[in-house]
């Protein structure tokens, strides 16, 4: 993929929002979120090829994911009110809906069309499918990476301003209720190591715990460095219950951060 076809995706996606934008700083709020979102993610996923050694090529490619890969939030939001897809639909699906209906992926080489539909389908799932190539394996764990680097950042800082300011976002929230206590289900898939599922989640706190729980699910060294680095744990830690258990849990999530780094962390990155 060469720059101008990653530019004539950027026109095109920047004319496809513009139709969900009402003019109104207050209605546009969520859907202007989602446009900054992806600007970013777009960075992350650049700064992470970069440090894998990508060629320029490849780079590019995965940019191009990055910049379609939350196309359906768009109109899962106008027409919904939520992001939330158990209350409305599959935004990833939706995505690639819109990419295939609008055909502006047509004039690109076949392969790499089906390899961008394929990881943008894949970046919500819970895990990816074991029959896939490894090239669309690698492709799809970077733009998840780049992906969960970005939201935990949103998610963070929205949580911190909800504390101080007492702002609140129910859309970034998933309309959950804001309930004292963590549901069992989601204490012990971390204690035992795994990934919180969305079904197990009932509670704000659940989802923030949900959210931690995302250090099992990253795939490549730049992005365990990058969590370390941004202090997402200790900030996930300021807003969560003040108990014992939960403390267990984030020095649990610190640990085996701590080891993945060390252990696939290259050793002229050390």
């Amino acid at each position: 993929m060469d720059e101008g076809a990653v530019k004539e995706l950027y026109c095109w996606f920047s004319d496809y929002i513009r139709a969900f934008k009402a003019g109104d700083p207050e209605k546009d709020e969520n859907i202007l979120l989602k446009e900054e979102h992806t600007a970013r993610v777009r960075q992350e996923i650049r700064d992470m090829g970069e440090s894998l050694g990508l060629d320029g090529e490849e780079i590019r490619l995965a940019e191009a994911m990055a910049l379609l890969h939350d196309l359906g939030r768009f109109p899962q939001y106008a027409t919904y009110g939520t992001f939330s897809d158990r209350r409305s639909c599959d935004h990833a699906a939706l995505s690639v809906e819109v990419l295939i209906d609008s055909g502006v992926l047509d004039a690109l080489d076949p392969e790499e069309r089906e390899l961008i539909l394929k990881a943008i389908s894949y970046h919500n799932r819970a895990s990816l499918p074991e029959d896939e190539s490894e090239r669309c394996l690698f492709f799809s764990r970077l733009l998840r990476d780049a992906d969960k680097l970005d939201i935990w950042a949103i998610l963070l800082d929205y949580y911190r301003r909800r504390e101080v300011v007492g702002y609140r976002n129910l859309a970034l929230e998933l309309d959950l209720p804001d309930e004292a206590g963590i549901s069992e289900e989601v204490l012990r898939d971390l204690s035992a190591g795994k990934i919180v599922k969305l079904s197990d989640v009932k509670r704000l706190n659940d989802f923030k715990l949900l959210q931690a729980s995302w250090i099992f699910d990253l795939n490549y060294w730049p992005a365990l460095l990058a969590v370390r680095e941004r202090g997402y744990l200790d900030r996930a830690r300021e807003v969560l219950p003040r108990t014992e258990e939960v403390d267990r849990i984030i020095d649990l999530l610190r640990a085996r951060l701590d080891e993945r780094i060390r252990s696939e962390l290259p050793s002229d990155e050390g």
